[in-house]
């Protein structure tokens, strides 16, 4: 209810339930017994606090940036591939269903995380959903283990092994930020918790295309590392990773070894098959280049060859041009360069903004957050996993935040008698305009 009141808490309350899947727990059965469905509950209830506590809606300008625009063609490029794809069917139809229900709340976080403290708000929640599914992982029974490696935790996005490595990869240099920009020791010590525990879970998983991910974003992490925390953060990333390194053990590193040797990864019946669904999915977007419909690679890539049948892409970008098209692919790529681009623009901007150290820091992390999703997302499918879409939106937030900060700064300095007569910001027109 208190949604209703300061609709930033409905963001919470979602952005919770996602991670923790009260429908698979304990203390969730027995309400979800009685048809309650909570992301729909929260989402609903986020939008109605909307329309009912304006006054704490921030206020945007007119048009919609050019990031919202091209996730709505996205959309419409999915809908139109129903009339043009191969096949429409109930697999089209729940990814579809998947792909518009994630970008309204998609639309809400770009919406109401654009003032600083809805921002903390909304990376301090990805914090505390992080500690509750590394716990959860390191409490997992035996019996969520398959073939040595953690299964079934959480919820749906997170069913299988590597959506939840990823899903973890993602949000530790989201992790991080709290860390570094945490005012008190007590909420220090809750975001290292968070990131032991989620690096901990994520061993458990013994996921290559994570390992990859987190590999880059380190090295992402190390090398654009802004002036002003630089030595500080690189003292966090070797102590993390001696950490890390700490909680491996023998049977992960085997796994790993397969990255760096050819024969084994030759011998590897999981490798060989994705480099065979990737190579087969070329000839599928040669044949059907406007896509083959969203939802529909598992059927379609076993009339090519029988033995992928109902197999996934297991590769983010390979499904965005498969079933989408070059059209959905190209717009799908340039919305991932986009969020990139309004992290370094914050980054550059960070000086003006109200707080230019902790600016400076969420930009840094929201970058590296990208990089790392984006990476360990070309070895497994996370096209309509919710939370890769956050990391993608949270830039244009984080943007809005400081074009907003620095518009209000540059008005109050502005005469009164000046502001009847003339533009609030004139000297910053060219500069925030020209980004949306």
């Amino acid at each position: 209810m208190l949604s209703l009141i300061n609709p930033i808490w409905g963001v919470v309350n979602y952005l919770l339930i996602y991670q923790m899947n009260p429908v698979g727990t304990w203390w969730g059965k027995p309400i979800s017994q009685f048809g309650v469905r909570y992301s729909l509950f929260a989402i609903l209830f986020t939008m109605v606090g909307m329309v009912v506590s304006r006054k704490f809606v921030p206020k945007l300008q007119k048009w919609p940036s050019w990031w919202e625009v091209g996730a709505v063609l996205l959309v419409l490029i999915a809908l139109a591939n129903t009339v043009i794809g191969v096949d429409y069917n109930y697999r089209s139809r729940n990814a579809i269903d998947i792909l518009w229900k994630l970008m309204v709340f998609v639309f809400v976080l770009a919406r109401l995380v654009t003032t600083r403290n809805n921002l903390r708000l909304t990376i301090w929640s990805i914090v505390l959903g992080s500690l509750y599914l590394g716990y959860d992982a390191y409490t997992a029974p035996a019996s969520s283990f398959a073939f040595g490696r953690l299964e079934q935790i959480g919820g749906a996005d997170f069913a299988t092994t590597s959506g939840f490595a990823s899903h973890l990869s993602g949000m530790l240099p989201l992790v991080g930020v709290a860390f570094l920009t945490a005012r008190t020791w007590r909420w220090r010590l809750v975001a290292a918790a968070s990131g032991a525990f989620s690096v901990n879970a994520i061993i458990m998983c013994r996921t290559r295309s994570a390992f990859i991910g987190l590999m880059v974003g380190a090295l992402a992490a190390f090398l654009l590392a802004p002036r002003v925390r630089r030595y500080r953060i690189h003292g966090v990333l070797i102590g993390g990773a001696l950490i890390a390194f700490a909680l491996t053990d023998a049977p992960f590193w085997e796994r790993m070894s397969t990255l760096s040797s050819r024969k084994a990864l030759s011998e590897d019946r999981a490798a060989e098959t994705r480099i065979n669904i990737w190579k087969t999915s070329l000839r599928v977007l040669s044949d059907y280049p406007l896509g083959i419909g969203l939802g529909n690679f598992p059927s379609v890539i076993g009339r090519y060859d029988y033995t992928l049948h109902k197999r996934a892409t297991h590769n983010t970008v390979v499904v965005a041009f498969v079933e989408l098209g070059i059209q959905g692919g190209t717009v799908f790529l340039l919305l991932v360069g986009g969020s990139m681009l309004f992290a370094f623009r914050s980054l550059r901007l960070a000086d003006q903004s109200a707080q230019p150290v902790e600016t400076k820091l969420i930009a840094y992390g929201m970058l590296v957050s990208c990089v790392t999703y984006f990476v360990t997302g070309l070895g497994t499918e996370r096209f309509l996993a919710e939370s890769f879409w956050w990391t993608l939106v949270l830039p244009l937030c984080l943007y809005r935040v400081v074009t907003g900060e620095i518009a209000a700064g540059a008005e109050a300095r502005v005469p009164a008698h000046a502001r009847e007569d003339e533009s609030p910001v004139p000297q910053l027109a060219g500069t925030i305009a020209s980004d949306f």
